[in-house]
C-alpha cells in the first residue's frame, strides 16, 4: 500500500503507519519524548479560559466564514461536522491526540496546529495517558504471577486500540521480562473499521526491526460489534475462553462516553462473567455538571458537538454496581475521570 499523503518530517525513534486512504500518520508512543504528556494546574485553567473564549468568540462569526474555518481544518472538521450529533470516530479522536507538533505538514495546516493544542484534544491525550497507566498498573502483579499465561486485552469501540498499545509500551519500557516470550492478543470490538485497520498497522510498525516492540509476540483482532447486541460479546468470550489467561478491558472514548444505560450494564455483565477474576474494566467517564468547573458548565451544549453523555462518576459507579462492578480507582482531568473497575465479590452483595 503506497502513501498517498507521506510524512516528510519523521521523527527519529517514532513509527509511521498508514491510514486505509494512504495517510501516513506516526504512531503514538507515549514512552517517546515526542509524545510525552504532563500538564500543571496553571496550564490547565489556562486552557479552559481559552476554550470558553474561544467558543464565545466562534459564536460571533458570520456563519459562511465559521464553516470555510472548520472545511479547511481536518481536525475540527472531524469534531464538528463528522462528528456532529453522534459519535467520535476512531480515527478522528486518533488525530486529536497526536498532539499540534506531530501533525504532518501534508494534512494539516495551522488552524489544525492551533486546534490540537486547545482544550478538547488535550482531554483526549490526557484520558489516553491515564487509561493506560491505570492498565499497566494493574497488570503487573498478574503477569508477574502467572509468567506462562497469554496476556488478552480486550478493547469495546476502540478504533485504532492506542491505550492498548500503549499499555504494550508502557509494560515493556518498565517491565520487559513481563511480556517476553509471552503470547499476546489484542482484539479490538467496534463496529469502525478504519480505527481497526490503521490499528493492525500501527502494531506491525512497532514489532519491525529497531521498533520498540521489537521481539514481541502480539497479534490483532478485529471483531465488528456493535455494544447494543452484547449477545455477541458473549458468545465470543464463549468461543475464546480466558480462564487461563491475563486479561483486561477498555473503553477509551467509547462505550462509558457515548453508551446508553442498559448497554453499559449489558456489556458490563457479560464482560463480568466470562473473563477471569482478576480481569479490570479501564475507561473514562465524563464528568456532570456537578463536578464539571464552572467555566465549562455553559459549553456542554454547543452544537455540532458529538453526543457526549454527562454521565458523572456517581450514576456511572451504579450503573457498573448493577452488573457487579466496583470502582477500584479513578483518575481526574478536567472533563472526564478514567476509571478502574473491579468485580465485586458477589452481585448485590
Amino acid at each position: 500500500m503506497a502513501a498517498t499523503i507521506p510524512e516528510l518530517n519523521r521523527k527519529p525513534g517514532v513509527c509511521y503507519a498508514l491510514t486505509d486512504d494512504g495517510l501516513e500518520l506516526p504512531v503514538i508512543d507515549i514512552t517517546h519524548p515526542a509524545f510525552a504528556f504532563e500538564i500543571s494546574d496553571t496550564e490547565t485553567g489556562a486552557l479552559i479560559d481559552a476554550f470558553v473564549a474561544s467558543t464565545q468568540r466562534l459564536a460571533t462569526l458570520d456563519p459562511a466564514v465559521l464553516k470555510g474555518m472548520i472545511q479547511s481544518s481536518r481536525l475540527m472538521r472531524g469534531m464538528l461536522v463528522d462528528s456532529a450529533g453522534t459519535y467520535t470516530s476512531g480515527m478522528t479522536c486518533y488525530l486529536h491526540k497526536l498532539g499540534p507538533d506531530n501533525l504532518g505538514d501534508g494534512y494539516a495546516g495551522p488552524v489544525d496546529r492551533q486546534w490540537a493544542g486547545s482544550l478538547t484534544p488535550v482531554t483526549f491525550r490526557w484520558r489516553m495517558r491515564d487509561v493506560v497507566h491505570l492498565l499497566a498498573d494493574r497488570l503487573t502483579s498478574p503477569l508477574r504471577t502467572h509468567p506462562e499465561a497469554s496476556l488478552h486485552l480486550l478493547n469495546i469501540g476502540g478504533g485504532p486500540a492506542a491505550d492498548s498499545l500503549n499499555t504494550l509500551l508502557v509494560l515493556h519500557r518498565e517491565h520487559p521480562e513481563l511480556l517476553a516470550g509471552r503470547r499476546i492478543i489484542l482484539t479490538v470490538f467496534d463496529l469502525d473499521r478504519e480505527g481497526p485497520s490503521f490499528g493492525a498497522r500501527a502494531l506491525a510498525a512497532l514489532l519491525a526491526e529497531d521498533a520498540p516492540l521489537q521481539g514481541l509476540n502480539v497479534a490483532f483482532h478485529d471483531v465488528e460489534y456493535d455494544w447494543s447486541k452484547p449477545e455477541a460479546l458473549e458468545r465470543w468470550l464463549h468461543e475464546h475462553p480466558l480462564s487461563e489467561a491475563v486479561a483486561a478491558g477498555s473503553t477509551e472514548g467509547g462505550l462509558f462516553e457515548f453508551a446508553r444505560d442498559e448497554d453499559i450494564t449489558a456489556n458490563l455483565s457479560v464482560l463480568r462473567e466470562g473473563t477471569p477474576e482478576e480481569f479490570v474494566m479501564v475507561g473514562p467517564v465524563v464528568r456532570d455538571a456537578s463536578t464539571l468547573d464552572p467555566r465549562l458548565k455553559d459549553t456542554e451544549n454547543i452544537k455540532g458537538r458529538p453526543a457526549i453523555r454527562y454521565l458523572g462518576l456517581t450514576a456511572f459507579a451504579a450503573l457498573a454496581s448493577q452488573a457487579g462492578w466496583q470502582i477500584a480507582r479513578h483518575l481526574d482531568g478536567p472533563m472526564h475521570q478514567v476509571v478502574c473497575l473491579e468485580k465485586r465479590l458477589a452481585v448485590g452483595g
